[in-house]
Order: structure tokens, then sequence, then C-alpha cells
């Protein structure tokens, strides 16, 4: 397929004078088209010394913010002790009607100090947005035999009214490092659904394992287009930070890495890392979303690639 040549553009959702909610991160985002060429974004934020939640804002066809919901966060932590009571972050939003939303979203639980544990949540909407509801304070039946650990960012496809495409990173194991502590590897998969709530597991459903001194490969995004499928992906290897990764796959199943095109800047915001990327077609060209340095914490810009 033609390569893509990317061309940033700077921030566009800045932590200067954000509301307290995310006034200390505004990043790890999912966007829809909205009305009159807007597009919602819901996105992960952050106040200082507070935990992960989610909320939604609007853009303009320039980018620039018109909109915040005053009611944000619309989603915030579970019920002590439940797989998201230590805050939750990374939504991915499916319109599957008219009013109808729904949001899968990665919740962070109890656990012991060094170490993380990760389940995917679901959250509806009947309102078109506007209020949520979990559709269980249990995670979706994901983990099982074949990923016992953990699942973390999600990304779902609707291609028809019965048929659902997931692709989940999993938790494939913690090593302890040389220094004594955990180093947590996870990786890729895929998985179907009917609903899009239950999930079934195809065999060597793996779609992006690691590659040379890899040990993070996670938040998947996909865009099907006529005969391939396209996906952008975060990776992370030993004595390093998140960099953005990039698939082709003809199918869904099997994936072929290829160069990305985007790289860490030589100073700024997204100097450090660039990662959880979020892109969009629009009029000819991707538009990424994306984040930079502290997993998000300088918040989020956006690069353009034309076909």
């Amino acid at each position: 397929m033609k390569p893509l040549t990317w061309q940033k553009k700077g921030l566009i959702i800045r932590p200067e004078a954000a509301p307290a909610w995310r006034a200390a991160h505004s990043g790890m985002i999912s966007v829809l088209p909205w009305n009159h060429g807007t597009y919602r974004v819901f996105l992960t934020g952050k106040a200082e010394g507070g935990s992960y939640q989610i909320g939604w804002l609007d853009l303009d066809r320039n980018f620039s913010i018109i909109n915040e919901n005053p009611a944000n966060p619309i989603l915030s932590n579970g019920r002590m002790e439940c797989f998201d009571c230590n805050g939750l972050c990374m939504p991915t939003v499916i319109r599957v009607s008219e009013q109808t939303l729904y949001m899968y979203y990665v919740g962070w639980g109890p656990t012991s100090p060094g170490l993380f544990v990760n389940r995917c949540g679901l959250a509806i909407s009947h309102n078109n947005g506007q209020t949520w509801q979990r559709w269980s304070e249990a995670p979706l039946p994901l983990v099982d035999d074949s990923d016992p650990i953990g699942i973390g960012t999600v990304f779902v496809l609707r291609e028809r009214n019965d048929f659902w495409r997931m692709w989940y990173t999993t938790f494939r194991e913690w090593q302890k490092t040389p220094e004594g502590s955990w180093r947590h590897y996870y990786h890729i998969k895929y998985a179907e659904s009917t609903d899009g709530i239950h999930w079934q597991k195809p065999e060597n459903n793996l779609a992006i394992d690691f590659i040379g001194d890899e040990y993070a490969v996670a938040r998947p995004m996909v865009i099907k287009e006529s005969g391939f499928y396209r996906m952008w992906f975060c990776k992370r290897s030993i004595g390093s930070t998140y960099r953005i990764g990039y698939a082709e796959s003809e199918g869904g199943h099997c994936w072929q890495r290829k160069p990305c095109g985007l790289k860490p800047s030589e100073s700024g915001w997204d100097a450090e890392m660039v990662e959880y990327a979020y892109v969009i077609q629009r009029d000819g060209e991707y538009i990424m979303f994306y984040n930079g340095n502290g997993f998000g914490a300088s918040c989020t810009g956006i690069a353009i690639a034309c076909l």
C-alpha cells in the first residue's frame, strides 16, 4: 500500500487553562464524527493528585475546542474493589444506532505494589452520549485460560449489525528484572462477536507480537479500507519510551508491520515519546490524534497525511 507521510500540526488540546478534572492529563482519546462536520472527542482526564476519568469535548473542522461538557467527567471510578475502582481510561466509542453508543474502556483495579491489573469495561449511552451507565460492575468476560492475567486497551470495529471485531491488548506475563522490579509483557490479539458484548477468540488469534527487545505492544486502532486494513499501535522496547507502530492486513487476522513515519520531535511536547494514536479519514486525508510526553500529560496533538 502507498506509504503515508505525516506532517505534525501541533497541540490541539492543551494543558493550559484546562478544567480541573483534566488539568494533569488530557489524552488517550476516541473520536466520532458529530453534528455539522464537528468531532466529538471522548478523552481521558486526570486531576492533580487524582485518578483517570473519562469525559468529552467537541472540536470544529479546524480542531479548535468549541464545546466542553460542563458535566465532565461522564464516567468515574467504579465501586471499591471493583475492576475499575482505581480509575479508567482509553475509551473506544462505537455508534450502534442513532441514540445508542458503546464505550469500551480500560479499568484499573486493586493490585499489589509495583504491579497493576487491567480489565476491559463497557459503558452504554441511550441518549447519544449525554449520560452513560455501566453494562456491569464486572468487566467484559475476556479473561480466560488463553488470556489469564489481564486485558488492556481494545479497539472495536462493527462491520455489520451481527459481526463485531476486536483487537485487544493482553498480558502475556510479568518478568522480574535484574534490578528486582517487575516488567509487564503484553501484545495484541483478536476476537469476534455478534453483539459487541460476548466475544469468541479464534485459534491462533495473535495479531501483533513482540519483535526485538519489545515488551509492550498495545493500544490498537484499525481502519478498514477497500480490500485491506490499517492498524496503528503502541510499541515500547527495553531502555526506550513509547513509539507508534503501523501494520497492514488483507483480512484483519494476519498483520505485516511497516514503517509508521511518525517519530518524536527534536524538542517540545512530543520529544520524549509519541503514543496512543487514533486515526480518522476526511476528504482524502488521514488525521492522527496522538499523545506525547508523559503518556499524555503533555496533552493531545494531530498529524495529517494525504492519500
